[in-house]
């Protein structure tokens, strides 16, 4: 009920009385009065005023499910992860095309064992898919889900955002965005693949050679960002475009993804377990391996999740 009153404050600048909102639901005017104050419990900024009624002036960055608007979406205001959070709901059945997501995360988990904590500041989220793929194809979903997050970030906000092969959005050279891939699969199967994303949107301050390194929203456009539509706008970007990889591939993604690809044309080192191979990145193939050339002209390629990639005589890394 709260948030269809709610519906109805966002809808109008002016005052609604709490006669005309409980004629509109039906409800006495205790009700209403009952869910104005669990609304600004919450958060939301709305003036009361003897003999007027109610108005929104506005929602403080609050997220929640109905700020974010996505109908097949799970909501928590803090967790340990969302990657770990889709994984559980993923092991006890759920549909495909899921988002998770939270106000708070508390223990996020990057590439490497890396951790990537947030007190309320950013965008934390992750989707489940279960595609009818062979699981070998999984990886391909992660360059998918960078294509995704970078127009869907260019599309709010008019930056210009590249691509650090395979899973890193970058924006002047710094990470804006990291993504995160796991998969439960079987021999010829795959169970479900967790993708998870984490968007720098708010926070300004960085730690030690983070603050060489990365970025965020707030920091390149001057300004603060709602959460909920950052995350609104991603979810409606992956979604578009899992659905397409699962029809066409990830050869229909190839073109666009190198134009976006900051390791084209660079010297690269690929680390291995055992040993390190440079040359220059000459872009992927319609199999999502990123082919590089050495000092003999010979062709390599590398493949996501079997090693790291830097640049070289780059600050970034």
């Amino acid at each position: 009920m709260r948030y269809k009153i709610l519906e109805l404050l966002k809808s109008t600048h002016d005052f609604v009385s709490g006669e005309d909102i409980g004629e509109r639901f039906n409800v006495s005017r205790a009700a209403v009065w009952k869910n104005i104050a669990r609304l600004k419990e919450e958060g939301y900024n709305i003036e009361s005023v003897s003999n007027r009624g109610y108005r929104f002036l506005n929602d403080n960055d609050i997220l929640n499910k109905f700020e974010i608007g996505i109908e097949n979406c799970v909501y928590f205001d803090e967790t340990d992860s969302t990657n770990d959070q889709a994984k559980r709901i993923a092991a006890e059945g759920c549909d495909d095309k899921l988002l998770v997501t939270c106000g708070k995360q508390l223990h996020g988990k990057g590439r490497l064992g890396r951790t990537w904590y947030d007190k309320g500041e950013n965008a934390c989220m992750s989707f489940v898919f279960k595609p009818d793929i062979p699981p070998f194809e999984a990886p391909k979903l992660t360059l998918v889900a960078g294509l995704a997050i970078a127009d869907a970030l260019h599309s709010y906000t008019g930056l210009k955002l590249g691509i650090k092969w395979p899973n890193d959005i970058t924006a002047g050279g710094k990470k804006i965005c990291g993504i995160l891939t796991e998969m439960s699969a079987e021999i010829d199967k795959i169970n479900y693949v967790v993708v998870g994303i984490g968007v720098n949107v708010n926070c300004t301050d960085f730690d030690g050679e983070l603050k060489e390194k990365a970025t965020s929203l707030a920091l390149c456009l001057g300004h603060k960002s709602k959460r909920s539509e950052v995350i609104r706008i991603c979810a409606d970007y992956m979604f578009k475009y899992y659905d397409k990889f699962c029809k066409y591939g990830f050869a229909a993604f190839t073109e666009e993804y190198n134009r976006k690809c900051i390791n084209v044309g660079k010297a690269v080192k690929a680390i291995y377990k055992s040993c390190d191979r440079t040359g220059i990145a000459k872009g992927v193939n319609d199999d999502g391996a990123l082919i590089i050339q050495d000092g003999d002209g010979k062709l390599f390629k590398v493949t996501s999740g079997e090693v790291s990639l830097r640049l070289e005589n780059n600050n970034y890394a």
